[in-house]
Formats: C-alpha cells, sequence, structure tokens
C-alpha cells in the first residue's frame, strides 16, 4: 500500500520526461493507493498553474485530469484523530502534508512524494513512515 501525494501525481500524469517515469514506476510498484481527500483537488490546482503558466497544454491538462479520475485510489477522510495528529505536526508541515504522513503512518504504507520538503520532515515529525522521493 501507497500514499500518493500530489506532486507524484501530477509528475506521473502529466509528465512524459524522466521524472515523470519514476513517479509512474514508484506508483505501480504498488496496486492498492491511498490519500487524504484534499489530494485531488491539490492535483486540479497544479493542472490549472501549468497551463496558466503555459507549462502543459490545455489537452494534456485534461488527458490528465481524465486519468486522475479513472484512477482507483481510495480517499481518506477527516477524523478527529487524523486532525489532532496533523495539529501535532503544524511545526513541521502544512496541514495538507501534514495528512499524508498522518494517513501513511496510519496504514503503515509507503508515501511517494517528489516533495523534497515534505520527504525531510517526514524523518523529524514521522520517522515511521517510509518515504520515496525523488527530485524534481
Amino acid at each position: 500500500m501507497i500514499v500518493v501525494d500530489a506532486s507524484a501525481m501530477v509528475v506521473a500524469l502529466s509528465s512524459s520526461s524522466a521524472e515523470g517515469e519514476a513517479a509512474r514506476s514508484a506508483m505501480t510498484a504498488d496496486d492498492m493507493w491511498i490519500a487524504p481527500t484534499h489530494m485531488p483537488l491539490e492535483v486540479i490546482r497544479t493542472l490549472r498553474k501549468a497551463v496558466v503558466g503555459g507549462h502543459l497544454a490545455e489537452d494534456d491538462a485534461e488527458a490528465a485530469f481524465a486519468a486522475l479520475l479513472a484512477s482507483e485510489i481510495t480517499y481518506v477522510g477527516v477524523s478527529e484523530a487524523r486532525l489532532r495528529a496533523s495539529w501535532a505536526m503544524r511545526h513541521n508541515v502544512s496541514a495538507y502534508d501534514a495528512a499524508y504522513l498522518v494517513i501513511a503512518a496510519e496504514y503503515g504504507a509507503r508515501l511517494v512524494t517528489f516533495d523534497t520538503r515534505l520527504a525531510k520532515a517526514a524523518e523529524q515529525v514521522a520517522p515511521s513512515v517510509s518515504v520515496s522521493v525523488s527530485v524534481l
């Protein structure tokens, strides 16, 4: 089981580069994907910014969005325990990033991310979480 963060998902869905291949490879190594419920919103926000900034063609963003919708991801919602655990990490990571760490720790899952800052924070606030990271 892996927790897929938005950075890895965006790269996997929209990049034909070596980074995109690395993201797809890390994600296809396990077919059980979980993520916090806000992850797809982060993905579509990033796809939109890439189109507006001229870094991604509209057709490619549409294809990435369709692939996101087709992905078999179990979305994990908010609970009091998850909120408390996220709050405890507030000095090291954003609430959005904490959700990935909390879920990975709760499920004993590996976190797949391209966010090196999140990976480094995981060492401090969630040392039980295994992180697969690639640098963009």
